[in-house]
């Protein structure tokens, strides 16, 4: 499996935890479009995002070009080695807007960018609280690091799941999926409307 796919200068940068163990080697990138995962961590959120995007300003993400890459590039890597090879990058290419999915990979991200965590966010309740914290305080001269979930939204409590992330503001029943995607949506519209990240 390559270590990333995309384009590191790409404003918006999609951090995963780690290969898929029983696909490592049959997978050629992170967040292969053949695995499942993909599409029920990204393509559940692009889709109402994109919906969004287009009924508001007429626009698409163009979603061949983020760059995509594990925070652990294999299953056993250290958790410090993971860190200090995204703050390489992140320092040199210092991305507007860095989506991670899972606990693991958002804390990952947050200690390359040199945040400290104030907690262990292990809980979709606290990954749901960041993730609102941090669209409301997006920056556009700093990296900004959102989290989303992993799998968790997939298994046997997914109810539990839109529920703990969504928390009272996103309707009801509420759903993870259109709550992320029209958050997502809105911060584009809002913060990247002049740059080149839409399709022609």
């Amino acid at each position: 499996m390559k270590d990333s796919v995309g384009d590191p200068k790409f404003p918006i940068w999609l951090i995963g935890n780690s290969p898929p163990k029983n696909w490592v080697d049959k997978l050629d990138t992170p967040l292969d479009p053949r695995h499942s995962a993909r599409h029920s961590i990204w393509t559940s959120v692009a889709d109402p995002m994109q919906d969004r995007l287009y009924r508001q300003g007429k626009l698409r993400l163009d979603t061949s070009r983020p760059y995509i890459r594990n925070a652990k590039l294999s299953l056993n890597e250290d958790t410090q080695l993971s860190q200090e090879r995204l703050r390489k990058l992140l320092d040199k290419y210092r991305p507007n807007l860095v989506l991670t999915f899972g606990a693991n990979a958002f804390m990952t991200a947050l200690s390359a960018s040199g945040e400290t965590a104030q907690k262990d966010y292990k809980t979709t309740k606290l990954l749901g609280e960041q993730f609102r914290s941090r669209i409301e305080k997006y920056d556009e001269h700093r990296v900004n690091i959102i989290p989303l979930l992993h799998v968790s939204i997939a298994r046997g409590r997914f109810l539990e799941g839109h529920r703990d992330f969504v928390g009272p503001y996103g309707g009801l029943p509420p759903n993870y999926f259109d709550y992320v995607g029209t958050k997502l949506a809105d911060l584009l519209l809002a913060k990247f409307s002049d740059k080149q990240i839409w399709i022609d």
